[in-house]
């Protein structure tokens, strides 16, 4: 397939790579900044553009790969609406579900394919935890706890990613750029029932930035189902590239995964007859999973989740854990931080 990437970061180069790893063409890249505008025509020689439309118009691709600063995403997402042209959509999505609802209801409308880049959806655990619920040997699931903690935020200072460490264009720090794989994974387990904030902290205060480095929600469902979902920039820098945790709690069965002693992802499956291990696959190849599901959805005229309007619910979650956080200083700070860009 003729795919086009939309933007260098978060993660547009990366998505880029993976779609040429798996044999489609990268045909346009497209940055409004020129200096990573240029790696991308260096890193996929092919021509580059300064806007989404443009980039489209020329490239005439199969397919979108989007990434892009939170709060022009749902730009680059209508431009590809506008010429019903399926997408791939990096998360966070935007900076807030206000601004990416009109994209996302416009995509619905004239049924524009869309796919969510979320890893979670591609990993063992998930499979397995999907399996057990299926099955009934889980039971009833009461409590999702995730913790996906990486690096400094000054590891975005020197790159084209630096825009991360402001709110305006952000959204915020840790909570903003990477809850939505924890919050997508619970409400993957809840379904459609409704979900309140019960408890929100965003902290800064291990670097003292304006935006969190750790970032709690406390999630519930009317009938009991409790999420736990943390985000953090407060691993130590240049040990592994982060600290990553799953549990799902059934009222049979506990699902754990964290890392062992070198860096492999291991499932544990407690239930009253002992403990099961396994490995699960490595992020790479969870991300490639995932691209690989959706590219081949779009060849073949098939349905896929998650969509972006999950991703507007992903992002009506983030929100209101952030309002809840903001409320007062006990739950927010300790240290002054950047106020988002103004919502639409």
């Amino acid at each position: 397939m003729r795919l086009v990437v939309l933007s260098f970061s978060h993660h547009g180069r990366s998505l880029g790579r993976v779609g040429r790893e798996l044999g489609h063409e990268i045909v346009g890249v497209m940055d409004g900044d020129e200096a990573p505008r240029r790696q991308l025509e260096r890193e996929f020689q092919c021509p580059g553009f300064d806007t989404a439309g443009a980039c489209l118009d020329a490239s005439k691709p199969d397919a979108a790969l989007v990434a892009g600063k939170h709060i022009e995403m749902p730009s680059h997402i209508q431009a590809c609406v506008d010429r019903r042209i399926p997408y791939l959509l990096d998360k966070p999505f935007a900076d807030c579900a206000a601004r990416l609802r009109p994209a996302a209801e416009a995509s619905e409308k004239h049924g524009v394919f869309s796919a969510l880049v979320l890893p979670n959806r591609a990993s063992r655990i998930v499979d397995a935890v999907k399996e057990m619920v299926a099955d009934g040997t889980l039971g009833e699931l009461v409590m999702y706890n995730s913790r996906l903690n990486n690096g400094p935020p000054s590891r975005y200072d020197p790159t084209p990613s630096a825009w991360h460490n402001r709110p305006d264009v952000s959204g915020g720090g840790c909570w903003a750029v990477e809850a939505a794989h924890g919050i997508d994974t619970f409400l993957q387990f809840v379904g459609n029932r409704h979900v309140t904030v019960v408890g929100a902290v965003m902290s800064n205060a291990m670097y003292h930035r304006g935006v969190e480095d750790i970032g709690v929600g406390v999630l519930r469902t009317d009938d009991g189902v409790t999420g736990i979902i943390e985000s953090g920039y407060s691993y130590p820098a240049g040990v592994r590239s982060g600290d990553h945790f799953f549990r799902f709690v059934g009222t049979k069965a506990s699902v754990f995964e964290q890392y062992g002693k070198n860096g492999e992802p291991l499932i544990e499956v407690h239930t009253a007859e002992g403990i099961r291990f396994s490995e699960d696959i490595s992020h790479g190849e969870r991300m490639q999973g995932i691209i690989s599901e959706a590219l081949s959805a779009i060849h073949d005229g098939r349905a896929f989740e998650p969509t972006v309007v999950d991703a507007v619910r992903v992002l009506e979650i983030q929100d209101a854990v952030y309002e809840h956080a903001r409320r007062g200083t006990a739950t927010n700070g300790p240290h002054p931080m950047g106020a988002p860009a103004p919502r639409p």
